[in-house]
C-alpha cells in the first residue's frame, strides 16, 4: 500500500464528528418557484397551516361555526358600513340573510330577501347626503339598494328608480369619482350614474371599440399611482373576461377631460371579486399569477408570472388556477392582522381545500389547509368566510377547527450542508420557539427531493399559559402573562424520516388543539450532521 493510500485509509477510518448547523426560520416563507439544487436560504418548500411573521413563522388560529343559513353553498357574505355601525349578510339558496346579530349559529335566521336566482353578488358602498347605503348585484336579478334597514329592488319604476338599463342585467358595481359603474353581464357596456346619485338615468361606457380580444367587461376598479382616492391620478380600470384592460382618466365618459390613457393586455381572471387594492395599485387574481395593474399596464403577458405576487409560488399557483377555474376566486387583506387570503376554491374531491396567505409586510407566503373558504368578508376587524356546507364561520380564532384538532407542517428548502454531493446524515435536532405555553412539536427530516411527512401526531403536552385567569396562582402569575412570548428549546431528539441523503430538509409538525389560538413563533431550527463520503 502507498503512503497516500495508508494515509486515505486513515482519514475514512477514522471516526466522524457531528457537526453543528442551524435554519434560521424561513422569513422567505413558502417558495416553490426555485431551483431545488440551489435553494434560497430562509425559505421553506412546505408551510401548511402557518404564516411567516418579521422575526419567525406562526401556525394559524383555527376556526368556528359563527352561522348556519341552510345546507347549500354560501357563495357571498355582503357587507354595510352606516355611520356608526356596521352589517354583514350571507347570500345562499336564493336568499340574503342578515348575520350580523347571530341568537344559534345552529338555526338560519329570517332571511331579508328571498326568491333571488344568483348567491353570487359583487356590492359597492355608497354615501350622499341622504344617508349611506350599498349596491348588491348580481347579474340575474334587480340590483338592490340596502339603506342599513331595507333592500329596495331597483328597476325603473322604484323609489330611486334607475332608468336607460335593465338592473337585473347588472353583474358588478363600483365607484369611481362620486359616481356608480354598474357592468352590464355577458356585454362589453358599462352603466354609469349622474354624480352622487343612487338613481337616475344610467349613460353607457361601451367598450366594443376599444377590447380587440373581444369577449365581456368582467369587472371594473379605481386606480391610482398615489395612495387614497380622488387624486389627480385616478384612472377608471376596466376588466375584460378575457384579460384586457381599458384604462381611462377623466372625471366621467361624458365630460370634456375623459381621456383612454390605453389598452393593456393580461391574463385571464378568475373572479369578479378577485381583486383588491394594494396601496395605490390594483392586484389580480388572474391564471397567471396575483398581478398588479401596473404591471400589466408595461409588461408581456408571458413575462407577468415573474413580477406577480405569487411568484414565489407560481407552479402551485397556475397548477391550482388551471383546475379550480369553475368557483370563482376571491382575495381580502386583513390589514389589522397584516395578511393578505386568496381563497382557492374547492370544486370537487380532487380539490382538497386550500388557501394561500401572504404576508402584507414582508411578501412572504404560507398555505392553508382544511379551510373551505368560498368567499371572504371582513367584519368588525375579524375574518369571516362562507363555506359550501352553508355555514359562515370566524377564522383564525381557537386552536381548533370547529372543535377538530389541526396540524401545522413545515419543511425547509432544500440544504447541501455545505458539502454538495456528499452523503451527510442528520443525527439530531432541536427547536427554538417563542411561545406563552409548552407546545408540543414532531421534528422530521427528508433527503434527496423527497418530501413524505407521516401521520399528524395526536395533540399532548400543551397547557394553558400560567397566567390565564382561574388558572395562574394568585400573587405568582404575571398579569397578562398569557400574552408574552418568551424562549423556549426542546430537547436535542432524532427526527422522523430519512437521515441520511446528498441534500437535507428538516422540518417539524406542530399539532394544535387548545381552546386558546395559538401564539408561538418558530424561531429556528438547530441540528447535528456527520459528514460523509463522496458518491460516485
Amino acid at each position: 500500500m502507498s503512503r497516500m493510500d495508508a494515509a486515505l485509509s486513515r482519514r475514512q477510518n477514522r471516526a466522524s464528528v457531528a457537526t453543528p448547523e442551524a435554519y434560521p426560520a424561513p422569513l422567505g416563507g413558502w417558495v416553490t418557484a426555485q431551483n431545488l439544487a440551489a435553494s434560497q436560504k430562509g425559505t421553506c418548500i412546505v408551510l401548511d397551516n402557518g404564516y411567516p411573521t418579521t422575526k419567525g413563522v406562526k401556525p394559524r388560529g383555527g376556526n368556528q361555526i359563527y352561522a348556519t343559513v341552510g345546507a347549500e353553498p354560501v357563495e357571498s357574505l355582503p357587507t354595510y358600513q352606516g355611520a356608526m355601525s356596521s352589517q354583514i349578510f350571507a347570500s345562499s339558496d336564493g336568499s340574503i340573510f342578515p348575520i350580523t346579530t347571530v341568537v344559534d349559529p345552529d338555526i338560519p335566521p329570517v332571511a331579508l330577501v328571498t326568491s333571488q336566482t344568483s348567491n353570487y353578488y359583487a356590492s359597492a358602498q355608497f354615501a350622499t347626503s341622504g344617508g349611506y347605503f350599498a349596491y348588491w348585484v348580481n347579474g340575474t336579478d334587480e340590483a338592490l339598494l340596502y339603506d342599513g334597514t331595507v333592500a329596495t329592488p331597483i328597476n325603473g319604476v322604484s323609489v330611486p328608480a334607475i332608468t336607460g338599463a335593465t338592473t337585473s342585467t347588472f353583474s358588478h358595481v363600483n365607484v369611481y369619482r362620486n359616481r356608480l359603474y354598474f357592468v352590464e353581464k355577458n356585454s362589453l357596456v358599462v352603466h354609469y350614474l349622474p354624480v352622487d346619485s343612487i338613481g337616475g338615468v344610467a349613460s353607457q361606457l361601451n367598450l366594443a371599440g376599444i377590447f380587440r380580444k373581444g369577449g365581456a367587461v368582467f369587472f371594473t376598479c379605481t386606480w391610482s399611482s398615489e395612495s387614497g382616492s380622488n387624486s389627480l391620478n385616478d384612472y377608471l380600470v376596466v376588466v375584460s373576461t378575457e384579460g384586457e384592460l381599458a384604462i381611462f382618466q377623466g372625471s366621467f365618459p361624458g365630460g370634456t377631460d375623459w381621456t383612454l390613457a390605453g389598452v393593456a393586455e393580461g391574463p385571464e381572471p378568475l373572479g369578479i371579486n378577485g381583486w383588491m387594492k394594494a396601496g395605490g395599485d390594483i392586484a389580480i387574481l388572474t391564471e397567471r399569477g396575483w398581478v398588479a395593474v401596473s404591471a400589466i399596464r408595461v409588461k408581456d403577458p408571458a413575462a407577468l408570472s415573474i413580477d406577480a405576487l405569487s411568484s414565489a409560488i407560481e407552479p402551485d399557483w397556475t397548477l391550482e388556477a388551471g383546475r379550480r377555474r369553475t368557483v370563482p376566486w376571491e382575495c381580502l387583506k386583513w390589514e389589522t392582522k397584516g395578511l393578505a387570503y386568496v381563497n382557492v376554491p374547492l370544486v370537487s374531491t380532487a380539490t382538497p381545500p386550500i388557501n394561500f396567505v401572504k404576508n402584507l409586510q414582508t411578501g412572504a407566503w404560507g398555505r392553508y389547509t382544511g379551510l373551505d373558504m368560498r368567499c371572504l368578508a371582513i367584519h368588525n376587524n375579524q375574518l369571516f368566510y362562507g363555506s359550501n356546507d352553508g355555514t359562515i364561520r370566524i377564522a383564525e380564532v381557537g386552536g381548533y377547527d370547529n372543535g377538530v384538532p389541526y396540524t401545522m407542517q413545515m419543511a425547509m428548502s432544500w440544504n447541501h450542508m455545505g458539502a454538495f454531493g456528499t452523503v451527510k446524515t442528520l443525527k439530531q435536532v432541536r427547536g427554538e420557539f417563542l411561545t406563552t405555553y409548552p407546545v408540543a412539536v414532531r421534528m422530521v427530516n427528508f433527503v434527496d427531493y423527497t418530501i413524505n411527512f407521516p401521520s399528524p401526531p395526536n395533540v399532548e403536552g400543551e397547557t394553558a399559559p400560567e397566567s390565564v385567569y382561574d388558572i395562574g396562582q394568585f400573587d405568582t402569575a404575571i398579569y397578562d402573562g398569557a400574552s408574552i412570548q418568551t424562549p423556549k428549546t426542546t430537547y436535542w431528539v432524532t427526527p422522523q424520516g430519512a437521515l441520511a441523503g446528498r441534500v437535507h430538509s428538516t422540518g417539524l409538525q406542530m399539532p394544535i388543539g387548545s381552546p386558546n389560538t395559538p401564539n408561538v413563533e418558530i424561531i429556528s431550527l438547530n441540528v447535528t450532521v456527520e459528514q460523509g463520503g463522496l458518491v460516485v
